[in-house]
């Protein structure tokens, strides 16, 4: 192989040298040991931060803050992005404000964003804290530097937190659907799909040339247990604001670990993503994605009443015409596990919630003041939900919670939102069930200038659903 061997290089009338058939023979069978001797990638733990990478994570951030500028400045040919020295002074001189862009690129795409910043890190070897800090670096230098508007207070929590708790959701599920030792097509459809919901950890892939080589797969690549779960069914939405009340929805679930089963260490080792998809209307109108940052168990492992205390980190998107409703979460709380018989289990939580920033739609019109429709504020809340589980399917859910919010930016002055959730299923064979879902939700909003009744909308939904335990 090149670079394996030493080579004279001359010119003129060098003499060659034919080698024999048995130096041939000991060439060829050093060659393949040296193939042998290559070492191929150290697979990395999932949990753990791995082999610190600082000048590629740090590269990573860089290209993308570039990529984008460099489309929204020659391709889109944005305002916002002509950029100079003197927009960047402007902006430190300005200081942090909120903006006036729509709730789906405020609440949806910021934090997406800030999940590539957070897994070029944390694809790169760097804990769960330590990428938080180059998310938080990537929303700064995006905020005061790549646009001539001044930095946005809201998109820098948005990026920052929501981008973490989305970019660890997506490190931990592409490498679960990463296989190292597949080939052919199933290798070509892992990779894929793990590039769908991880590119940058698959960008790291393929530039480390670990995209198609067969090599260990991380030791702790699965957690405890998986239960996938897909809601495919009607959906009708009542209330005033309705515009499409009758739609097709399909519903995805993903409960990942057990904190029972002590994923509990490090942040995410058991997480919650729902995901909701309607047609017609906005397509994607659900993400929610909670994920256990840390829990100490109560009581002993082999109680059949069990108790977790534990601080989770969430991520709340919902715009349907039932409720527009957008958060970063930290909550805190008792979760708790109730083993009825074999095979059937209820799980119960009572959490406190704490909320650095919420968007909240109150008004119907872009106001004035701010070019939005909806409020940013921060709050607290409560919640409580009691599930019951026969094996991986989730029979019977119920759900409540209610938030205090005191608006900081937008019309309003303060809201109180409550919600609620029902679902029930009944099972027709080992994976499938027939369900149906009943949601209500109520805003109470106060303004200086007038008074408003309190809104209800609500909504229901009929299904098959399927669900199935992956190890």
């Amino acid at each position: 192989m090149a670079g394996r061997f030493p080579v004279v290089a001359g010119g003129g009338t060098a003499p060659i040298s034919i080698p024999k058939p048995l130096d041939l023979a000991r060439a060829a069978a050093g060659s393949r040991f040296l193939r042998q001797q290559e070492p191929k990638p150290v697979p990395e733990p999932v949990r753990e931060g791995g082999r610190r990478r600082f000048g590629a994570a740090a590269g990573e951030v860089l290209l993308l803050e570039v990529v984008p500028w460099v489309y929204d400045r020659y391709i889109a040919n944005y305002d916002f992005a002509r950029i100079s020295f003197s927009t960047i002074k402007t902006n430190f001189k300005t200081g942090f404000q909120y903006d006036s862009d729509d709730f789906q690129e405020n609440q949806s795409s910021h934090p997406y964003h800030g999940g590539l910043f957070f897994n070029a890190a944390r694809d790169n070897g760097y804990t769960y804290w330590e990428s938080g800090a180059f998310t938080l670096a990537g929303s700064l230098i995006w905020e005061c530097c790549m646009e001539n508007t001044a930095p946005s207070i809201n998109d820098l929590v948005n990026t920052t937190l929501g981008g973490m708790t989305r970019g660890e959701v997506a490190h931990r599920l592409s490498a679960m659907i990463l296989d190292n030792h597949a080939s052919g097509l199933g290798r070509v459809v892992r990779e894929a799909a793990a590039a769908v919901i991880d590119p940058t950890g698959s960008f790291n892939r393929l530039i480390r040339g670990e995209m198609f080589r067969d090599f260990d797969n991380p030791y702790d690549r699965f957690p405890s247990g998986v239960i996938v779960a897909v809601d495919l069914g009607y959906r009708h939405v009542a209330g005033e604001t309705a515009p499409h009340e009758n739609q097709g929805m399909l519903s995805l679930s993903v409960l990942y670990g057990d904190p029972f089963e002590g994923d509990i260490t490090k942040p995410f080792d058991s997480f919650w993503v729902g995901l909701d998809a309607n047609v017609p209307g906005v397509l994607l109108s659900r993400i929610e994605e909670r994920g256990v940052l840390k829990g100490w168990e109560l009581t002993d492992r082999s109680d059949s009443i069990r108790h977790i205390f534990g601080f989770s980190q969430e991520y709340e998107y919902l715009n349907n015409a039932s409720q527009v409703f957008g958060a970063q979460l930290f909550s805190m709380g008792l979760l708790s596990k109730i083993s009825i018989r074999p095979g059937l289990v209820a799980a119960n939580d009572a959490s406190v919630l704490l909320i650095p920033l919420s968007g909240i739609k109150t008004i119907d019109f872009a106001a004035t003041t701010t070019g939005r429709n909806y409020d940013y504020a921060p709050g607290a809340g409560a919640r409580v939900a009691a599930r019951l589980y026969a094996g991986a399917r989730e029979i019977l859910g119920l759900g409540y919670g209610i938030v205090w919010a005191h608006t900081v930016n937008g019309v309003s002055d303060n809201n109180t939102l409550q919600f609620f959730r029902a679902t029930g299923r009944i099972p027709l064979s080992k994976s499938l069930s027939a369900g149906a879902g009943y949601s209500w939700y109520s805003r109470k909003t106060t303004y200086a200038g007038f008074f408003e009744p309190r809104r209800t909308q609500s909504e229901w939904r009929a299904f098959v659903s399927w669900a199935v335990p992956y190890h």
